[in-house]
């Protein structure tokens, strides 16, 4: 045991089970990230950071409960919430489990799961969510979401199955009324520790697809998102917490594909985040934000295609609702035909930018001030893109040191770069077919012919 009351253990290799770092105490800040490496190859970790790779498992026992023989019925007609819930609840009672929805079309309401469950889609199975808007439940001001599990521990959704938010009647709703109640999530896991999702497909909710907020310990993989271009804020995945790994997915949507959302202040800040492996198709991109104020450090995208995004590198955060951004890195992505490839702005929406900066004027520097820094991104094609996109810091806090190493840039138009320090170009180009390769507005930019 170290001053300050922490306990090392170790993790071996990821498929085991062993526990990371344990806290016995709630000052987190104490060695937020020292890490011990020794020769054996193992990786002691104090705090809460681990590798992508060490990231731990759910534990979750054998036993298996199939939804049918709780009176489920697969006809598509049938309201099984009260006996697919039974399922999860008879599970949870015994100690946890496998909850199978076989092959067939279950319709249901609003779930609750608990610790030490999988919630496993078999192939052929798919999970509507009840679209009756007016019977549809409703709690503190909006609408239930529809998977929901709060403060649980070793929790999986798995399997070839769909759960689909047979979203069509929300988005009309919504369209016709941007004011309404609001809109459920799919699936909302709240404050979980060890969570899988692994394998399924997720569809047309009627808002966001899969939110793990305040999550540690998250493994996403093998999964795809599938929603309308036109269906409003369907964003894919909207993670928040610590030690992430997301890969091997497929988001396609009428939003963000991915968007970290540190929306709450949390000590320490959102950390650890390992995107790779993933094709993002309509969407707007590899996000982070809107509002930035828990802040986010230690992420990395990798080994990821755009093809037609909104938007490939999105940071998007605003005066008032701003946090630490920093150790960001963004390595071996192509990007074709993506509006906005690289799109790093403390304007959100951007709309509120004054559209001359000369006009900007500094606000008072205060912990809700936007700081974004310390950015790489290297080993990127980017082509048949209209723009190369947009860095654009505050006067009084301009955003700091990116670095582009081994990017190549193909568009119609140049880069815009405004208010920002210690931008760097290393064998670089950005190709365009009208004006200038660069439009800069205070701002220190190096490296670029």
């Amino acid at each position: 045991m170290l001053a300050g009351g922490l306990i090392i253990r170790y993790n071996q290799r990821r498929n085991e089970t062993a526990p990371h770092a344990t806290p016995v105490t709630n000052d987190m800040n104490i060695f937020p990230r020292l890490r011990f490496v020794f020769a054996a190859g193992l990786v002691f970790t104090v705090g809460f950071l681990v590798a992508a790779e060490d990231i731990p498992l759910p534990v979750i026992p054998t036993a298996t409960f199939n939804v049918t023989n709780y009176s489920a019925v697969g006809d598509g007609k049938t309201r099984n919430t009260a006996a697919i819930q039974k399922t999860i609840d008879a599970a949870s009672a015994q100690g946890g489990g496998m909850v199978v929805v076989p092959a067939g079309d279950f319709l249901t309401g609003p779930l609750k799961l608990a610790s030490s469950i999988n919630l496993h889609l078999a192939k052929g199975a798919t999970l509507f969510i009840s679209d009756d808007i007016t019977n549809y439940p409703v709690a503190k001001n909006r609408y239930v979401d529809a998977i929901t599990a709060a403060d649980a521990h070793d929790l999986e959704i798995s399997g070839e199955g769909i759960i689909d938010g047979q979203g069509q009647a929300w988005w009309t709703a919504f369209q016709a009324n941007p004011a309404m109640t609001h809109r459920p999530f799919l699936i909302k896991l709240a404050g979980c520790t060890r969570l899988r999702v692994a394998g399924v497909t997720l569809e047309n909710s009627p808002m966001f697809h899969l939110v793990p907020e305040n999550c540690t310990d998250v493994t996403i993989e093998d999964i795809h998102i599938q929603a309308p271009t036109n269906a409003a804020n369907t964003d894919g995945i909207d993670p928040s917490g610590w030690n992430f790994m997301i890969s091997n997915c497929t988001i396609d949507t009428g939003d963000d594909n991915i968007a970290v959302k540190p929306g709450k202040a949390r000590s320490p800040g959102n950390k650890n985040y390992t995107i790779r492996n993933c094709t993002f198709l309509h969407g707007h991109g590899c996000s982070i934000g809107g509002g930035t104020l828990g802040g986010v450090e230690d992420y990395a995208v990798s080994n990821c295609a755009f093809n037609g995004t909104d938007a490939g590198i999105r940071i998007k955060t605003v005066r008032g609702n701003g946090g630490l951004l920093q150790h960001f890195t963004y390595d071996n992505l192509t990007m074709t035909s993506v509006k906005r490839p690289v799109y790093i702005i403390d304007y959100y929406p951007e709309r509120t930018a004054p559209k001359d900066p000369v006009t900007e004027t500094n606000a008072p520097v205060t912990s809700t001030t936007p700081i974004t820094r310390d950015i790489t991104i290297r080993n990127v094609t980017i082509t048949d893109c209209p723009t190369a996109g947009i860095i654009r810091g505050l006067p009084e806090m301009p955003i700091a040191n990116i670095t582009f190493s081994n990017v190549n840039i193909s568009t119609k138009s140049g880069m815009t770069i405004y208010r920002a320090r210690g931008i760097q170009f290393t064998n670089s180009t950005i190709k365009v077919e009208r004006g200038n390769p660069l439009e800069l507005f205070d701002a220190e930019v190096s490296g670029l012919k």
